[in-house]
């Protein structure tokens, strides 16, 4: 392409070993920094899948210092890029640090439409197909990239600014961490014997300005020489992760993603056991590891993503809506002329004293805007499947989600059938 390049190097080796990479042993998230950079090669040689992540804070905590960390084994300050690009110029940036990372920065300056399809984008490692002068298909342009991204919103509620919902897949390709490292430091924990947080992140910006770029030849030039040793050495570090940080109920999208935080690791290990990095055996991994538990924790556990986010918008439609939406049953406007009309109802709502609140939604109320986003049979199978929803005794009815009720005033109709259990379960269906 005709971009210049970034990649750059000034210093020595010793200065960013002695200056950069020595502050971070002790803070996970500097060390994980360093390590998505190392891991970034590895994805050709082990096959694994392109990916990121996305260290999430609300304040002025350190997460940009952490990019420039990262960006200081391969390059200067200019190694570190912007969110603020449109998806077309995101492709080219990607294709630039093809085997590479690549550091974004600020990612609520990106469109909202757009930030779930570029986070797919990069994670899958293909451009979008489009027409030649012919009306032919012109080549798609294809990349393989490990990304670290920064910003005050995660991409969830990025997304949600434009009024869409964030997959499973999009939050799997896009490991949101927590920036914050539990020390009352904000992304760091360990200072280092400098005075406070804004004292230590001033000392890496300055450091990562005499020294960069040197470590990642140093890393090239030792990857050469090992690459037949390096997918059975990155299998039993991912193994051994696995069986540190999962157990035998985690769900696929929990032990993917463990994958990826494991190469994280392991690339850092491998720079290590190299002497490229100065860190005790172990500091690599060690940072992946809370990094991971950092993700599991903002996730709500290893569990299935989707399901999660089925209940929970289910959860927030009945809590919003419980009253304002949905008739009283004991008080229908078809009997009682003082009672208070529901404008744009969408079902009836009976309470229990004993049980509590039951939700009786009218079909297509149920899946235009209960599910809205989600697949209908899906979110009601789920539903049916926890205890949350009354079905037909034969469940070989395709129907057998819908019930029928006598609902006041109106006689029968099919409706969703929603038990006061549904308020029971945890935020990610326990």
């Amino acid at each position: 392409g005709g971009a210049a390049s970034t990649f750059a190097q000034r210093g020595t080796l010793k200065g960013w070993q002695e200056e950069i990479a020595a502050r971070c042993v002790g803070n996970s998230r500097l060390a994980f920094s360093v390590s998505v950079a190392f891991a970034a090669p590895l994805l050709y040689l082990t096959g694994g899948e392109g990916g990121g992540f996305h260290f999430r804070s609300s304040s002025s905590d350190g997460k940009t210092t952490s990019l420039r960390v990262a960006a200081s084994v391969c390059g200067g300050q200019d190694y570190m890029r912007r969110w603020r690009a449109t998806d077309n110029a995101i492709e080219a940036i990607a294709l630039q640090h093809c085997d590479a990372p690549l550091l974004l920065d600020e990612i609520a300056q990106t469109d909202p439409k757009a930030a779930g399809e570029i986070a797919y984008m990069l994670a899958n490692g293909s451009g979008k197909i489009r027409a030649g002068r012919t009306g032919a298909a012109r080549e798609v342009v294809q990349w393989r990239v490990l990304f670290l991204s920064a910003g005050e919103i995660g991409l969830a509620e990025h997304m949600g600014e434009a009024g869409k919902i964030m997959r499973a897949g999009q939050s799997l390709r896009m490991a949101e961490i927590p920036a914050d490292a539990g020390a009352g430091l904000g992304i760091f924990e360990n200072l280092h014997g400098h005075e406070g947080g804004a004292a230590f992140a001033k000392a890496l910006a300055e450091a990562c300005r005499r020294n960069f770029g040197g470590v990642f030849l140093a890393y090239l030039g030792e990857l050469v020489k090992r690459q037949h040793e390096i997918a059975d050495t990155v299998g039993k570090a991912l193994k051994a992760f696995e069986a540190a940080c999962l157990t035998s109920e985690a769900h696929g999208q929990a032990r993917r993603a463990a994958d990826r935080f494991a190469l994280v690791g392991a690339a850092g290990e491998l720079a290590t056991s190299w002497g490229l990095t100065g860190w005790p055996p172990g500091e690599a991994m060690q940072a992946a590891r809370r990094c991971y538990e950092g993700w599991l924790l903002l996730r709500g556990g290893a569990g299935d993503h989707e399901s999660g986010s089925m209940l929970a918008q289910v959860r927030r439609f009945l809590e919003a809506h419980g009253e304002a939406r949905f008739v009283d049953w004991n008080r229908p406007a078809t009997k009682d002329d003082h009672a208070p009309r529901v404008m744009n109802r969408c079902g009836y709502r009976r309470y229990d004293e004993v049980d509590g609140p039951h939700w009786y939604i009218f079909p297509e109320s149920f899946k235009a805007e209960v599910c809205k986003g989600h697949d209908p049979k899906a979110v009601a199978a789920l539903l049916h499947q926890r205890g949350y929803l009354e079905t037909k005794a034969s469940e070989q009815d395709r129907s057998c989600h819908v019930t029928r009720h006598t609902l006041p005033g109106e006689g029968q109709r099919r409706v969703y059938h929603i038990l006061p259990t549904i308020m029971e379960g945890g935020s990610d269906g326990d």
